[in-house]
């Protein structure tokens, strides 16, 4: 698991011992343990009581000498803290792209249909062996994250391409040249300042290129989606379904690499946790 960009903090792992000792299993083992020491406190005083609290914390300690460190509950432990996490990197990214487009934007229709496919792929497993392992799906469900990063990479690119006007700074250009070629006698600071425009000029230009790799991934994602969803469909009925599903994870990891290559734009615009959940969830 990563700690994403801004490194490591309280978010980074679960603690398997306190996932146990607040399962609600547990709990409903403590409060049986407490009413059963107050039901035989009645007969038996505080003997009565301290009997079941000390098997209880007997067993809590013996517990907590295995359990954390199963495979089995590790597992399931990390996979409800994927899906914490993922829920709220959509809330943080959602909310970012409301601000910026309208609430029936097309793209809103595509998410959805993409979680719709998830849905379905776990409804298949629950129905019938399914040739996606959970992590191929939560993978599947990370692809939704993913698509909110790259439009919101997106909305960001066309930000910033509409807030530079490239004529301007091209004639703010030539006019320091021509200032520098007339003697001025700030000429070292004009020479700086010109620079610093030309830098931020070719930084704009490169965003016309990015923002057409981002937009074509924006179409690419969710139909990998859809191509891993269909082979999953038809794979009972076709000897070669298997390849087909390969060939179509394979792709929607080569969507994902293009996707985290735009994480910095992310990163400029949403809440430190969103960006870091994002990056984590890759992974």
């Amino acid at each position: 698991m990563s700690s994403g960009p801004f490194g490591k903090d309280e978010e980074d792992a679960p603690s398997y011992l306190w996932e146990m000792l607040t399962s609600p299993l547990n709990i409903h083992i403590g409060l049986i343990t407490l009413a059963t020491s107050t039901f035989l406190s009645i007969p038996w005083g505080l003997p009565g009581a301290a009997l079941p609290l000390l098997a209880f914390a007997a067993g809590e300690t013996i517990a907590a000498m295995f359990i954390p460190s199963s495979s089995l509950f590790r597992n399931r432990v990390d996979r409800a803290f994927r899906k914490q996490r993922r829920e709220r990197a959509v809330a943080h990214l959602s909310r970012e792209i409301e601000r910026r487009v309208v609430v029936d934007h097309p793209h809103w229709q595509v998410w959805r249909r993409m979680r719709e496919r998830v849905d379905s792929l776990r409804e298949i497993g629950k129905h019938r062996r399914s040739p996606l392992a959970e992590r191929d799906i939560e993978r599947i469900e990370d692809s939704g994250l993913d698509f909110l990063g790259l439009w919101l990479a997106e909305l960001s690119m066309i930000e910033r391409r509409d807030a530079v006007d490239e004529r301007a700074i091209q004639q703010r250009i030539a006019d320091l040249g021509k200032r520098i070629e007339g003697g001025a006698a700030d000429s070292r600071s004009l020479r700086k300042a010109r620079a610093d425009l030309e830098e931020l000029l070719l930084r704009h230009q490169r965003i016309a290129s990015r923002l057409v790799a981002v937009e074509a991934a924006l179409l690419s994602l969710p139909d990998a989606v859809e191509e891993i969803y269909h082979a999953v469909v038809t794979t009972p009925a076709s000897g070669e379904g298997g390849t087909r599903l390969q060939e179509a994870i394979d792709r929607l990891r080569l969507e994902e690499e293009l996707e985290s290559s735009y994480g910095a734009e992310v990163r400029e615009i949403v809440p430190k946790s969103a960006s870091r959940m994002l990056a984590a969830n890759r992974n």
